[in-house]
């Protein structure tokens, strides 16, 4: 084999498996990073093995000259991965706010549910509801905060649905409360004034629930007031 196509596939060799090495690192599924990892112990000596004869061999190259190629490639590679990874792992940004802080009994309130791609190219994902936004309200008991009752959730469909959303731009949806119970309403229950918290959930196609491990979730109380 001529010496400048060998040390090209020693190269190309070590640039691969720098960039296997980043995956494993990277990657959270813990089997693939696993075997990843196993086969990365195994290539990295047989690649040596093979090639550090046929560079050497007549003198080609010297084991300075083959280490310094190795920590070359293996830099270039790994920038490239990071570089490479940045761009394509997405980025998201999601929240839920209302048009006022405080409200009086009976007002209706606005609430918009925004999902930002803060990410460099466009990424997708899948809801198990059609929306794929679901907003609850919960009446935060005010002889125990740490104790809600949920009040009032959006109307949803359960069906799996893709959507898609461009580098910096966003997935809006509003809703409306007016402030009625939608949730136990054989109790009769009316609405109290207090603090309610508003949450916000895009559910992942396999959770059990729909408030379940959620995709994305966010929060924010409002103050319902009696005048």
């Amino acid at each position: 084999m001529k010496p400048g196509l060998t040390t090209l596939l020693f190269g190309l060799t070590i640039f691969v498996l720098a960039i296997v090495g980043m995956i494993a690192f990277y990657v959270q599924e813990f089997a693939i990073a696993f075997w990843l990892t196993i086969a990365l112990l195994v290539a990295y000596p047989c690649a040596f093995i093979i090639f550090v004869p046929l560079l050497t061999g007549d003198g080609r190259l010297s084991a300075k000259r083959i280490f310094l190629l190795t920590s070359i490639v293996t830099i270039l590679a790994l920038a490239l991965a990071n570089v490479a990874w940045v761009i394509i792992t997405p980025k998201w940004s999601f929240s839920v706010t209302t048009d006022k802080s405080s409200y009086k009994i009976g007002e209706n309130i606005g609430i918009t549910v925004s999902l930002r791609n803060m990410g460099y190219i466009t990424h997708s994902f899948e809801s198990s509801i059609s929306n794929p936004v679901l907003v609850s309200i919960e009446y935060q008991h005010t002889e125990n905060p740490t104790s809600t009752v949920q009040v009032w959730y959006s109307p949803f469909e359960t069906e799996v649905t893709e959507f898609s959303v461009g580098p910096n731009s966003f997935l809006e949806r509003q809703f409306t409360w007016n402030q009625t119970s939608t949730v136990n309403l054989w109790l009769n229950e009316e609405i109290e004034p207090g603090i309610y918290w508003i949450e916000a959930f895009i559910p992942r196609v396999a959770s059990v629930h729909v408030s379940s491990s959620p995709l994305f979730h966010a929060a924010e109380t409002i103050n319902i007031t009696s005048t």
